[in-house]
């Protein structure tokens, strides 16, 4: 089967220097490892080099120091967790490590607002609204922020450009973050290296044990880190769970051709590990 290009985002950045190569850093604020394994994943798959995960306990002074050190010697730094109601030391974390202010950013605070007063209408709440003590840190974010909604949640990511790098903080929860990093994130750190193109397909099983299909994403993602696949508890037919394979590139044509060589692949991996699957036409 010959797949066609799909997926691709017209440039946002107007002209800017593309890098042939961009190395990338993940650290993962304690409870974040799976968040940061997924990012670390992404990050290779479009191209970067991307060094083993960094872990950092929760505190302000650590995430701080962290950052200082890894911002001048990586192209994107992606932080993973320490952002929670009642809590977010990886945004204060961020605004002394650039030299920046913290601020209240007014789109974060009107998404958080949204965010808590569907949960109060949601519990039966009546009468006036009020926000939360627990939400302030989730607003004030460090100055200049490009803030990233957070569909399933409290807690907004951020994106900070420097020098023509950025740092990327999200939080620490699978759900919420993978996807934040999906809509929101891949453009910017994909327009680092002008990979402006990807493709995604569903490779159909018929199991539907999200466990033993989690295996098959790991040993691609040891062999071929251009793959990026996971499982989505959302994509599933009745039979089974699908395998969700993504792809990028610069060119279309480069771009088919690494799809219809990623499914093979992962067909093959099925097959080696006894895994029925829903053949293609």
């Amino acid at each position: 089967m010959k797949y066609t290009a799909i997926g691709a985002f017209p440039p946002i950045f107007g002209e800017r220097r593309v890098k042939e190569e961009a190395r990338a850093r993940v650290v993962c604020v304690a409870g974040s490892r799976v968040t940061a394994e997924w990012v670390a994943r992404r990050l290779r798959a479009i191209g970067y080099e991307v060094d083993d995960l960094v872990e950092v306990e929760p505190s302000e002074s650590s995430i701080s120091l962290l950052l200082k050190d890894l911002i001048d010697k990586y192209d994107v730094v992606v932080v993973t967790g320490g952002v929670e109601p009642g809590s977010a030391p990886t945004f204060t974390a961020a605004a002394e490590a650039l030299g920046r202010s913290l601020v209240v950013d007014e789109e974060a605070l009107r998404l958080v607002e949204e965010h808590y007063y569907t949960l109060y209408r949601e519990e039966g709440g009546k009468g006036a609204f009020r926000l939360p003590e627990e939400a302030e840190p989730l607003f004030k974010l460090p100055e200049g922020s490009i803030v990233i909604p957070n569909p399933r949640g409290p807690s907004p990511g951020v994106i900070l450009e420097e020098d023509g790098k950025y740092l990327v903080c999200l939080p620490s929860s699978p759900l919420e973050a993978c996807e934040m990093f999906e809509d929101e994130v891949d453009q910017y750190v994909r327009s680092l290296l002008g990979v402006n193109l990807s493709a995604t397909v569903h490779v159909m099983t018929r199991v539907w044990d999200a466990g033993l299909l989690a295996r098959v994403v790991e040993e691609l993602a040891s062999k071929e880190p251009w793959i990026f696949a996971q499982v989505k508890l959302n994509v599933y037919s009745e039979e089974g769970r699908g395998v969700t394979v993504t792809v990028f590139a610069k060119e279309a044509e480069e771009l088919s051709e690494k799809l219809e060589t990623a499914v093979k692949l992962v067909e093959e991996e099925l097959e080696r590990m006894g895994i029925n699957y829903i053949k293609r036409a």
